[in-house]
């Protein structure tokens, strides 16, 4: 990961980074989850505020029947026709690729500055690898994914990236962690 790195704070936030983004509404029970993981190469989680990982691909649960695919940046179009092309029934896709990026958050201060942005409790107890929550962080909104090495994948509207990654800097110079 690029990005700003606090010694003492030992935390590193990313650059905002563009990603491909599929926002997908459908019923499980009509066998949506294997035409997309046939499709995409992601199975879609059924677990509340869980994910599936496969590569650089993700499929973030958001609602009951509410999905976010991720993927890099450029993929999204194709990956698009081939769920038209194998869904049924009732569903919606759309691309909201334009209007968010990801951006990364690690090292051992990340936990705390997501507790002081966010009500959300980020105990790895309560958020460990594997959750992910869409929740209030700084005053914008996020989804916010625990991965397996530890850090976090923060999925905000692009308009709020900036801002974002500022509050974070902000929230590490408090701490403590950087002297400029």
């Amino acid at each position: 990961m690029t990005g700003s790195v606090s010694e003492a704070a030992d935390i590193v936030v990313g650059q905002p980074r563009r990603c491909g983004f599929l926002n997908l509404h459908g019923d499980l029970a009509g066998g949506l989850s294997a035409s997309v993981a046939a499709a995409f190469g992601v199975e879609l989680p059924a677990t509340p505020g869980s994910y599936r990982r496969s590569d650089a691909r993700a499929a973030y649960w958001l609602a009951p029947d509410e999905w976010l695919l991720a993927m890099p940046d450029g993929e999204q179009t194709a990956v698009e026709a081939r769920l038209r092309d194998v869904l049924a029934g009732h569903f919606s896709i759309a691309d909201v690729s334009g209007g968010l990026v990801c951006l990364g958050l690690a090292g051992g201060g990340a936990r705390m500055v997501l507790q002081q942005a966010s009500a959300y409790d980020f105990h790895p107890k309560a958020f460990g690898a594997g959750r992910c929550v869409q929740t209030t962080f700084a005053k914008a909104t996020a989804l916010v994914v625990a991965e397996a090495d530890g850090g976090f994948e923060l999925v905000v509207r692009g308009s709020y990236a900036d801002y974002v990654r500022r509050w974070i800097e902000n929230a590490i110079r408090l701490r403590g962690g950087d002297s400029s």
